[in-house]
């Protein structure tokens, strides 16, 4: 370990090269164009100004350095969310995924610090069902990674109701994290400006992600079922209170669910990156350190430097911050 507690890194977005252009027409691509600019290209999606070749996001020795330069001393790592392809052809997308999660596969066992999430084709409910078995029992994987709506079709949504019990039947939780909207809204008056559609977008969609699957009926069916959710959970635990007055007020709130609210909050957990100490301070008092587990969106632009510090400034005594810096991703995705 490089510090007195283990340090596990749970917001770890991965490009592999190995997967570029294996999605047919949508790519992906990533490269450096002749003016120096880097980009990356999903369909017809371009991120710009953010270094993926030659980067610990690609590269998995530099990754080891930088993590060792953070203080992090484990990760498990995850798909990038431009790469989902909720929008390709079934059959593109199965072929995509199985090859994404086999090499990150090859990757965790080649490096013990390094554990995976899998990709899954979502917008084929039964093949993604298929893929997360596959991922887990074969590849040892240890969890899903999806976004918090399949190309505008909600996590609520019954055809995902076997999905949900694969994961409860293998033991294994769902991660939610968002995809950008300028990947299946380009040019949104709203949210296109100032990269709004990641600044906020992401912190809207997982709130609405967080309200479809409670008031949905997807936790309350769905007990054994864990969900996790990234940028410490958008705007819904600052917002749980709304939810409740609705479920409490609202005539159609009343019977609408038949566990305990409680029960059904406590299948959620969070991640630390929330980006101001005040905000995570807020996020651990209210939810318990039991359910945030630390995450530094490592090698994004928007990667927490301090995101170890940030755990530790808080001061909540031995015990908590050795579970939020690593002990609840041990025992929430049954790290070896």
């Amino acid at each position: 370990m490089t510090g007195p507690h283990e340090v596990v890194d749970v917001h770890s977005h991965i490009l592999l090269p190995g997967v570029m252009g294996c999605c047919g027409a949508a790519g992906p691509e990533m490269g450096v164009r002749p003016d120096g600019v880097n980009f990356f290209r999903a369909g017809d999606y371009v991120l710009e100004n953010v270094r993926f070749v030659g980067s610990p996001f690609s590269d998995v020795e530099l990754r080891l350095e930088h993590m060792a330069r953070l203080g992090i001393d484990r990760q498990v790592v995850s798909p990038n969310p431009i790469t989902y392809f909720y929008g390709a052809p079934v059959d593109v997308a199965v072929g995509f995924n199985r090859r994404h999660n086999d090499l990150v596969a090859e990757i965790a066992r080649a490096e013990p610090r390094l554990s995976g999430f899998a990709a899954l084709p979502m917008q084929d409910p039964d093949a993604a069902a298929a893929e997360l078995g596959r991922a887990v029992g074969e590849l040892g994987l240890v969890g899903s990674y999806v976004g918090s709506d399949v190309a505008g079709v909600p996590l609520s949504d019954r055809r995902f109701e076997d999905l949900w019990s694969e994961h409860e039947r293998l033991g294994v939780p769902v991660v939610v994290h968002p995809q950008p909207r300028g990947v299946d809204h380009p040019g949104d008056p709203l949210f296109a400006p100032w990269d709004l559609d990641v600044l906020y977008g992401f912190l809207v969609d997982e709130g609405m992600a967080v309200a479809h699957l409670l008031l949905g009926g997807v936790l309350d069916r769905h007990p054994g079922l864990h969900v996790h959710v990234a940028h410490g959970g958008g705007f819904a635990p600052y917002q749980v209170g709304r939810l409740q007055a609705g479920l409490a007020r609202r005539p159609w709130g009343r019977d609408l669910l038949e566990r305990p609210f409680e029960d059904q909050w406590a299948q959620l957990s969070f991640d630390t990156a929330v980006h101001r100490p005040d905000a995570l301070a807020f996020l651990v008092s209210t939810q318990g350190p039991d359910r945030v587990l630390h995450g530094s969106n490592f090698a994004g632009w928007d990667q927490e430097e301090r995101s170890v510090a940030m755990v530790t400034e808080l001061g909540l005594g031995e015990g908590p911050t050795a579970a939020v810096l690593g002990g609840n991703a041990r025992r929430l995705f049954r790290l070896p």
